[in-house]
């Protein structure tokens, strides 16, 4: 196969793949909205469409590591490159995710605001502190009250093949909650789609849960020291997996 039909082929699946999920969205959350269920009995819905995009794409999720176990509370900070790892975190992640963040953005999507209310995801607004201080209460609340909570460390997708600078807001719910931080690390979906293309390229996405990060000897005024090191785990266990993935090729 010339590189230029295997370009086209993948450019096709990618692009087949994207617009049925685009199209497959409004309609998962009109079902989440006026379903009876709530919270993870009332996930199926988008876990499929997500599951869906991902098989049609060809990309294999591989998951390594410790799992937090449900009862325990805990902030899940990972990073993000592009849609793919982002499909990999709802199907790999967000099964161990009792509530979690999402970017406001998504409230224009059909239904986005009620199904979200259902399923415990929380839209931040960035830079609304009116907004955003009352919903990291209840994210601090979720935590002490043992769930597992949710939050981006980039709080975007990077578009980069690496791992961008965290922001603070996981390690200041992490210090007020008085809660371990886990890093979780997703490689392959810069490879498999980058940001801003829809190109599928047949592949592994890898999610590494690392080990936790304890926030004992941490005070809010140190929240930057505490983000600075999530990324430094997050970006050293990213740098080994590209390795490992080139030590396979």
């Amino acid at each position: 196969m010339t590189h230029a039909l295997k370009s086209i082929q993948e450019n096709w699946r990618g692009g087949k793949a994207s617009l049925r999920f685009l199209l497959g969205t409004p309609a998962a959350m009109g079902r989440i909205a006026r379903g009876a269920q709530v919270g993870r009995l009332a996930r199926t819905p988008l876990e499929s469409l997500f599951a869906k995009y991902l098989e049609d794409c060809r990309f294999e999720v591989i998951v390594e590591g410790e799992i937090p176990a449900a009862g325990t509370g805990c902030i899940l900070s990972h990073n993000e490159t592009s849609f793919a790892d982002l499909a990999a975190y709802f199907v790999a992640i967000w099964p161990h995710v009792d509530r979690l963040a999402g970017a406001d953005v998504y409230r224009h999507i059909p239904f986005a605001r009620k199904a979200c209310a259902k399923i415990d995801i929380e839209l931040v607004a960035r830079g609304n502190r009116r907004s955003t201080d009352p919903l990291v209460d209840r994210m601090v609340a979720a935590a002490k009250a043992g769930k597992r909570v949710g939050w981006g460390g980039e709080g975007r997708l990077s578009g980069r093949d690496g791992v961008g600078r965290f922001k603070v807001g996981g390690s200041i719910i992490a210090i007020r909650a008085k809660a371990p931080v886990i890093p979780v690390v997703i490689h392959g979906g810069h490879h498999a789609m980058q940001l801003g293309t829809v190109r599928a390229r047949p592949g592994k996405i890898h999610v590494r849960f690392c080990k936790p990060v304890s926030t004992e000897h941490y005070e809010e005024a140190d929240a930057r020291d505490l983000a600075d090191k999530l990324q430094q785990v997050v970006s050293e266990n990213y740098t080994a997996l590209s390795e490992r993935e080139a030590d396979v090729r």
